[in-house]
């Protein structure tokens, strides 16, 4: 097809400005010749579709090159690897220069030795801008080449065209000029490398394990967190994604007044200036307010009055806007508040009604609720609101003690001895917890008790009070964790999964993440010290919802759970053993000694403990359904397929649980904590997979850009619907306006989206991965947006009872931005979705969802300065945001 007279005028007389500042002019041949190359199936209509005139940037003729690309993908998917393609030869194209690439292209050189060519000058490169830990670069220099052929080129073919871009958006590191010198092998190799260099201590051989850890993450098999992808073998060489500061009640503990104050070890500005190092190097920060004593209360050192918790968060809030996350991304924090606080309900409603949208931005906000308070709103009675400066003993105690401490402040309350602050009915309180979170998906909860009763590490006169940004992690004061997810797609093959394949990889990650451990800098002694003393990992999974779509699974069914019940359970058990083996080599955690570990306890068991002796006295019934749906998924003959194998392979490996339990208490374990499920936000994308354990979120949507649309196609979605040919025009049409398949699709049930599920499944997902879990599981319980408050009620109530660590609803559009908006088109009738195989019978209302109208999905929450508060977007078409992600900086 030759381009028309009309088409060449279009494109004649066009100027290119360069990133060096001088303009050329637009040659038609030259991108012709570029669309060949990175496979597209008509180039000639990429240039007739072209509008542009005048003089445009290179990036913008690029971003809209690849726009029109992307918008043929529903036509033929090389479309959309056409687009990776171009768009990764542009990261060649300023890695190796022109010269390099033009040589490739006229067969001068073959592209694998140019790639590996350019892995030594890339180390030359990091060397020269000192940007190399110079420790690990003086040993690795020796071993350059060899790594070098290592290199697989070709796995830059699994990348998708969104893990291109958030790879480019954030973690290849880049000149002082802003282009790139790292090509997405170097990235896996370099991770590689600054990990396995902790073998050195253990008299092991870096290059084997680089080898082996290169290749667990350039076949998208593994991820670790984003600051090990951003800081590892560099001179910063901070690789925690997520921490918990303390707040004692004072300014710090480094003033002169409170030196001998013994509830000031780490006061509020010590704190916060802490959490600008984290932030600085890519973590986030969880913290507790409830040490602070409330609003109004005397303050003896001035004799003035307390401004309370909120003050304070409103000045680590600001903090967030001033320090961007690494460099990188906004910085993710989360701020808790206990439910006895006598500024508990300013908290509650913070982030909701006329406060919505409008402050505290920069934080998720949960209530730290535990079993006695939910006793008390269940049974609707009446509770006391203390000053903790004034019962101290209600934040260092948990369980029977906490409850014993309670009632004796309650006590003195009632003698006079201690001030009232406020008594309210507790079932009204818990009913504003959850109104807020139904009007503004804020505050969540978290359940301190099973946060302390599940964690084994048991660090004696500890107690756990917060969680990390996401929830995910259930942390000790100045604890933190590296996190890495397991990828579990990779591991379905012909309708069954490969368990032995899974089990060896599950114990490289627990190995990797171990690792991390010893080579990790942190910015403060007292992180450096308590990571050391329990050596805590939280090893998680990607991408279930395309592992249950390539089974053949509805998200929302018994047999879903039954299969996510099995994984879970295998993942932790192979990971345990992974860690007594690595006890046996290198030696337990230092707290070990103190441990449930030592004495043979397993976190799953404590679990199951906890649903038969506490959950089913409040509410058997909902127990016993929860339980019986499990069953019936069990029973399933296709899931029993599914499955078959896995017990043979855990048996292979002595991971029975009486073999784990004898093992764990006679030789020890390495890491006191070791399953987590994170949100993974970046890292899904990356791996080109669907967030953690969610469901799909949307088919497709559209993203409003000012160089044009966008109608984006979940890729999982997209490949089923082209493979099976069932994205027929009026396919098409429908799933662009409301972001769903119509219901009598033949793939509706398989490829339902997170609204068109009921809560309840939501739920029953999560308290699924929480039961083989000892840290916490980050899920977001989406609701349509004419969902009412008792759904809300029901759902914080079934999660507290079937032991979830904490929960989070988000009704769609309950917030005025959000990262994907979603509206029912007025005119349309909103159809039942019956969930079938379960008794009783869930009715899941639809939400439809009219995209054509609404706003760019990337809208960004505006400061007072106008400009956004929220720069992950380097360049136009630049990262796909995870719908899940409420920070915006996950995984």
């Amino acid at each position: 097809m030759q381009l028309g007279t009309e088409e060449v005028e279009r494109v004649v007389g066009i100027g290119v400005l360069k990133r060096n500042g001088t303009v050329e002019d637009f040659i038609v041949n030259k991108l012709l010749e570029s669309l060949k190359r990175a496979g597209a199936p008509d180039p000639d209509l990429i240039v007739r579709s072209l509008d542009i005139k005048g003089t445009v940037t290179s990036s913008e003729l690029s971003d809209k090159v690849q726009l029109l690309m992307l918008n043929l993908v529903t036509e033929d998917l090389k479309w959309h690897d056409a687009a990776r393609n171009y768009l990764i030869w542009s990261v060649y194209k300023q890695v190796w220069g022109k010269d390099v690439v033009r040589a490739i292209n006229e067969g001068r050189v073959r592209f694998e030795d140019a790639y590996r060519d350019g892995f030594v000058r890339w180390f030359k490169t990091g060397l020269e801008l000192r940007i190399w830990d110079s420790e690990m670069a003086s040993w690795f220099s020796q071993h350059i080449d060899e790594l070098a052929k290592y290199l697989d080129p070709n796995r830059d073919l699994l990348l998708t065209y969104n893990g291109v871009r958030t790879l480019m958006s954030r973690y290849l590191l880049k000149r002082l000029d802003g282009s790139f010198f790292e090509a997405p092998q170097y990235l896996w190799m370099r991770t590689a490398m600054g990990v396995a260099y902790a073998e050195l201590r253990y008299g092991g051989d870096p290059i084997t394990w680089a080898r082996r850890y290169y290749d667990l993450m350039s076949q998208l098999k593994f991820m670790p967190n984003s600051p090990t992808l951003y800081n590892a073998m560099t001179r910063l060489g901070q690789l925690s994604a997520c921490f918990v500061v303390p707040v004692d009640d004072c300014l710090s503990r480094e003033s002169d007044t409170n030196r001998d104050d013994t509830e000031c070890n780490f006061g509020i500005m010590d704190a916060l200036r802490l959490a600008a190092l984290i932030f600085q190097s890519g973590g986030g920060v969880g913290y507790n307010f409830g040490k602070l004593r409330p609003e109004g209360d005397i303050v003896r050192s001035t004799t003035g009055i307390a401004s309370g918790p909120l003050s304070f968060m409103k000045l680590f809030d600001t903090l967030v806007d001033t320090i961007k996350q690494g460099g990188k991304r906004r910085g993710a924090q989360m701020g808790m508040l206990f439910w006895w606080h006598p500024d508990i309900e300013k908290f509650i409603t913070s982030k909701s009604g006329e406060q919505k949208d409008m402050q505290l931005q920069n934080f998720n906000i949960s209530v730290t609720i535990d079993d006695y308070f939910m006793q008390k709103a269940l049974k609707g009675e009446d509770i006391y609101l203390i000053n903790p400066r004034e019962c101290p003993c209600l934040y260092k105690t948990w369980g029977e003690e906490f409850a014993k401490c309670y009632e004796s402040c309650v006590e003195q309350i009632k003698a006079g001895r201690i001030r009232i602050w406020r008594r309210i009915n507790a079932k009204e309180l818990w009913d504003k917890i959850v109104k807020s979170a139904w009007d503004s998906g804020d505050p969540g909860l978290w359940n301190r008790d099973l946060a302390n009763f599940i964690n084994n590490e048991k660090l004696p006169g500890e107690v756990i009070n917060a969680t990390n940004p996401c929830s995910e992690e259930s942390l000790y004061d100045f604890e933190s964790c590296n996190l890495g997810s397991i990828n579990l797609v990779k591991y379905v093959k012909d309708g069954k999964i490969e368990w032995e394949e899974l089990a060896r990889d599950t114990q490289l990650a627990v190995r990797f993440l171990d690792d991390v451990i010893d080579v990790n800098k942190l910015p403060h002694e007292r992180l450096r010290k308590r990571v050391l003393e329990t050596r805590r990992i939280g090893l998680g999974a990607n991408g279930l919802a395309d592992t249950l779509i390539a089974l053949g699974l509805r998200y929302d069914s018994p047999q879903a759970l039954a299969v996510s019940d099995t994984l879970a359970s295998f993942i932790a058990r192979i990971a345990v053993r992974s860690s007594i083996d690595l006890a046996r080599e290198k030696g337990t955690y230092p707290a070990y000694k103190h441990s449930d570990w030592a004495e043979g306890v397993l976190p799953w068991t404590k679990h199951r403990e906890r649903l038969d002796k506490f959950s089913s006295a409040f509410d058997k019934e909902a127990v016993d359904e929860y339980l019986e749906i499990l069953k019936v998924g069990y029973d399933d003959a296709r899931v029993k397929s599914i499955i078959d194998g896995a017990t043979a392979v855990l048996k292979g490996y002595r991971a029975l649980d009486e073999e784990l339990s004898i093992d764990a208490s006679t030789i020890g374990i390495r890491n006191g904590s070791i399953m987590s499920i994170a949100p993974e936000g970046s890292r899904s994308l990356i791996a080109g997979v669907n967030s953690s354990i969610e469901p799909l979120f949307a088919i497709a949507y559209i993203r409003n850009l000012t160089i044009g649309k966008l109608i984006e196609y979940n890729y999982t979605a997209l490949k089923l619907l082209m493979g099976t040919k069932t994205l027929d025009e009026s396919t098409r049409k429908f799933v662009e306006e409301y972001g769903i398949l119509p219901r009598n699709h033949p793939l509706a049930e398989l490829l339902r989206t997170a609204h068109e599920i009921h809560w309840k499944w939501h739920v029953y997902m999560q308290v699924t991965w929480a039961r083989w879990n000892d840290s916490g599981v980050s899920k977001t319980i989406n609701m349509p947006s004419e969902t009412p408050i008792d759904d809300v009620e029901q759902a914080y109530r079934l999660a507290w009872l079937l032991g979830a660590f904490g929960i989070t609803v988000y009704r769609d559009r309950s917030k005025s931005v959000q990262v994907i908006y979603t509206g029912v088109k007025g005119s349309e009738a909103k159809p039942a979705v019956e969930v079938r195989e379960v008794k009783p019978k869930v009715e899941a209302k639809v939400s439809y969802t009219s995209l054509s109208s609404l706003k760019d999905k990337l809208v960004r929450i505006k400061g007072d300065g106008g400009k956004s508060i929220e720069e992950e977007m380097v360049e136009e078409l630049g990262e796909t945001d995870d719908p899940y992600c409420k920070t915006g900086s996950c995984g």
